[in-house]
């Protein structure tokens, strides 16, 4: 038998991000989003505003994926959240109003995002600027560490490329503590199994 790593299973859970400057005039969007790891999907919400005369507030619905983009060392690997949007959701007959592509660390922190939107004038504007993740937008969700289910994510994906970089940078820190029970559960499980096939 042979030995696998296997990473935590992973259920659904929220993540919020804020992306703005803190500059008067400026746009501000804050995205709620729901991760679902074992498609590497996302769905949410977008409130975009803007202290302007006519003033800026769109809510909307949106969706979209994650990826891991893996560099070697010593420049970070980053995941990259494409998400789109409109009024209603992915299956309204409602055209797409909105699109992001949001760069973060592997921790899911802070990044930067680039991001379009449809105007009231029917003009796209295109808005570039710092985002970081804003935990206290998340209302309590049962004992669920939400900081441990990213990392658990990120682990899932290093594991499945098979990168061994990537595995040790992330041996720091919290994921490593993650990364040492995924390996130490594979040691336990085949030790088990090569006891009993030799019985």
């Amino acid at each position: 038998m042979t030995d696998s790593l296997q990473a935590p299973v992973i259920g659904l859970f929220p993540v919020s991000y804020i992306i703005g400057t803190d500059a008067p005039g400026a746009q501000r969007l804050v995205l709620d989003l729901l991760v679902h790891p074992s498609d590497r999907t996302l769905r949410g919400t977008a409130h975009l505003t803007q202290s302007t005369n006519p003033p800026l507030d769109q809510h909307l619905d949106v969706w979209g994926t994650y990826s891991y983009q893996l560099f070697l060392p010593p420049s970070p690997s980053n995941i990259l959240i494409t998400l789109q949007g409109n009024h209603g959701g992915k299956t309204a007959n409602s055209p797409i109003i909105f699109s992001l592509k949001l760069a973060v660390g592997s921790d899911w922190q802070k990044g930067q995002a680039g991001y379009r939107y449809l105007n009231s004038q029917g003009q796209w504007i295109v808005v570039e600027a710092p985002a970081h993740r804003e935990d206290t937008r998340i209302k309590a969700f049962g004992d669920v560490d939400i900081q441990a289910r990213l990392n658990a994510t990120t682990l899932e994906a290093a594991i499945a490329t098979g990168d061994v970089d990537h595995l040790k940078a992330l041996a720091t820190g919290d994921a490593g503590a993650a990364l040492n029970t995924a390996i130490d559960s594979t040691k336990s499980t085949s030790g088990k199994a090569g006891k009993s096939s030799r019985a």
